[in-house]
């Protein structure tokens, strides 16, 4: 399974993921195509796995940029601004991994890639951060810290939900505009943008 898993990230690298196909992958791992379908449904399955491998950039950024002493607030606007900066690298390799069509089995395969494949990659971030990174779904990433940023006074209670789903909803729309204009996309200013909504609606939840 990892020599497919390795030769879809060598690919990706190297093609971009609107040039890959199963032949391809199998061709790269020294197996025919048929020995790929043992293991993945097809070919979105096994470009999710493979495209864990542009997560490591991230979790080295945010490694770098979270401290210790941070309020959760701060680790949050931290997160998303790490985040931000790498996804807007290959918008569509992270677009298609968070909601793409497999998003919603992305759990599971960052519990099979960091904990069997990969254990190593997590092990210098706390409890609470390497489950907020082994979470598939951006709404169970955000709560963990949410619950947080509540605790702490940041955020009313009976706010930090439509706060979530309102942050969620524009990091989808800010990654889908990425993917759409691509090389006409300006990042910095795209991101400043960002920027300023996520404030927004952080401020508003207070």
């Amino acid at each position: 399974m990892i020599y497919f898993i390795e030769a879809t990230e060598k690919l990706l690298r190297s093609e971009g993921i609107s040039n890959l196909s199963i032949r391809k992958i199998a061709t790269e791992a020294g197996y025919n195509s048929a020995t790929i379908y043992n293991y993945f449904d097809d070919l979105k399955q096994l470009i999710t796995f493979g495209s864990v491998c542009y997560l490591r950039e991230y979790v080295a950024r945010l490694e770098q940029g979270l401290k210790s002493d941070m309020r959760a607030i701060d680790q949050y606007r931290t997160i998303y601004q790490c985040f931000n900066l790498c996804a807007l690298q290959t918008p569509e390799i992270y677009h298609n991994l968070f909601f793409g069509k497999y998003s919603d089995m992305l759990g599971e395969v960052l519990h099979l890639y960091y904990q069997e494949l990969f254990p190593g990659e997590l092990e210098h971030f706390s409890t609470e951060m390497r489950s907020m990174l082994m979470q598939g779904s951006m709404a169970e990433r955000d709560r963990i810290i949410m619950e947080r940023i509540v605790r702490e006074g940041d955020i009313r209670p009976e706010k930090a939900a439509i706060t979530m789903e309102l942050i969620i909803a524009l990091h989808q729309n800010f990654l889908y505009e990425a993917c759409l204009r691509q090389e006409q996309l300006d990042t910095k200013a795209h991101q400043e943008k960002f920027n300023q909504m996520f404030d927004y609606l952080l401020a508003a939840g207070r």
